[in-house]
């Protein structure tokens, strides 16, 4: 681990909430006021773009990034969780400030929060840690993604230049609603009066939602639906294509990015670009260069292959598995799977022993909460009927010695703390 990278996990970790809460409840927008307020208000100095949505809300924010940039604008970018290195949740763009710059934006905050009236949650001092490291970095925009839900979260304290709502599944349940509607409620609440949202494909219970709050707000939507015709994609050996039509142009692009899911966010964020006038041709070559941690990500471990994509809702692992099955046809295969509380584990699970011969259960580490013995039971009411070997290997780095030994090619796959554990241990 880098010292700058130690330095920042061990200050953020320090105010971890206590176990057994979320945060959520917590966190609330007065706090986040009050903090930003003693900081001197650092999200004013730039413009900003607000993401929001179940899944693919990080890519996205990483391609729109890209795209400002590639037009000129020095772009921050804040994303949660990271994979890999803490620093993934605030870049210029996708790359690292300098790790002066980290410092000494990190030894201001640390000197301003005496003075608060309440001890910061972790992902409070992320947020504002984001704003500050982009005001000191001189950015002129920025990209933020929430991290759970959107009424409640730390980032719902910015205004924005619009606001853009990704699909919306079940997830966080116990938190954000249990049914799609619900949660499409807590996310809705982004959309900021007299200003302008774009809408992702999704179920329509959710675009209902979306459609009602821009409404009540003042705000025009944007459909993807209405704009984007035309998309198709396919997975070839080395590279994605990617084919659409937007604001009456033709786009074709071929991708390091791979699955159906990500061609559709590379679409939004084409087609939002080319709407906000921010859209060029350096833009489309950065975004068929763009690799993300964690998003099929392939690497070697001696003589076997080893591809790390987090998923975490029923449509993000189905796309997982359709994707893997794509690029590895009739190979001897083999899935890694665990993830966190508060997911629809029955339904990836479902995905999971589908789809491949062997299926190591495991846990996601101490970090967040996860059952492992709730996940191999699930796993085996599928198992005998899809003839699959599913194995329980609570220990991470087993569990993928245990596949390894069951395999050529193995899909790591869930929680983003279950990716982030093989850092070390599997070679780029």
């Amino acid at each position: 681990m880098a010292a700058i990278e130690e330095m920042l996990d061990d200050f953020f970790m320090s105010h971890m909430p206590a176990s057994g809460t979320t945060g959520l409840r917590e966190a609330r927008l007065d706090r986040m006021m009050e903090l930003l307020s003693i900081l001197g208000h650092p999200e004013d100095g730039f413009r900003k773009i607000h993401v929001a949505g179940s899944k693919g809300k990080g890519s996205t924010s990483t391609m729109l990034s890209v795209l400002l940039e590639a037009s000129g604008e020095k772009c921050g970018l804040y994303l949660s969780p990271h994979v890999y290195d803490v620093r993934e949740r605030f870049t210029l763009s996708g790359r690292f400030f300098s790790d002066g710059l980290y410092a000494s934006t990190l030894g201001e905050l640390g000197e301003k929060i005496s003075g608060l009236s309440f001890s910061p949650t972790t992902f409070e001092l992320y947020t504002a840690f984001a704003y500050m490291l982009f005001r000191n970095a001189g950015c002129t925009y920025a990209v933020i993604e929430t991290g759970l839900g959107g009424r409640l979260d730390a980032t719902n304290t910015i205004s924005s230049e619009f606001q853009v709502l990704t699909p919306i599944e079940l997830e966080h349940q116990d938190l954000l609603g249990d049914t799609i509607a619900r949660i499409a409620v807590e996310k809705s609440k982004i959309i900021k009066r007299n200003t302008r949202c774009y809408i992702a494909h999704m179920a329509r219970e959710a675009e209902d939602v979306f459609l009602a709050e821009a409404s009540a707000t003042c705000s025009d939507a944007v459909l993807f639906d209405e704009q984007v015709s035309g998309f198709f994609h396919e997975e070839h050996a080395l590279s994605s294509v990617t084919g659409f039509n937007a604001g009456g142009e033709a786009f074709l692009l071929r991708t390091a990015l791979r699955g159906e899911a990500m061609a559709q966010n590379l679409a939004l964020s084409v087609m939002i670009a080319k709407k906000e006038g921010f859209l060029t041709d350096e833009g489309i070559k950065a975004l068929e260069r763009l690799e993300m941690p964690g998003r099929f990500e392939i690497r070697r471990l001696g003589d076997k292959t080893v591809v790390f994509e987090v998923a975490h809702t029923k449509k993000s692992m189905e796309n997982a598995v359709k994707t893997f099955k794509q690029v590895f046809p009739g190979r001897r295969t083999a899935c890694v799977y665990s993830s966190v509380e508060g997911k629809d584990h029955a339904s990836m699970m479902e995905s999971i022993v589908s789809g491949f011969p062997t299926v190591v259960v495991t846990s996601t580490g101490g970090f967040k909460k996860s059952d492992p013995d709730k996940l191999f039971s699930l796993a085996g009411d599928l198992a005998g009927e899809n003839r699959t070997l599913l194995l329980l290997e609570k220990d991470m780095d087993k569990a993928l010695e245990t596949a390894e030994r069951h395999a050529d090619i193995i899909l790591v796959t869930g929680s983003f703390y279950l990716v982030g554990n093989f850092r070390k241990e599997v070679a780029c």
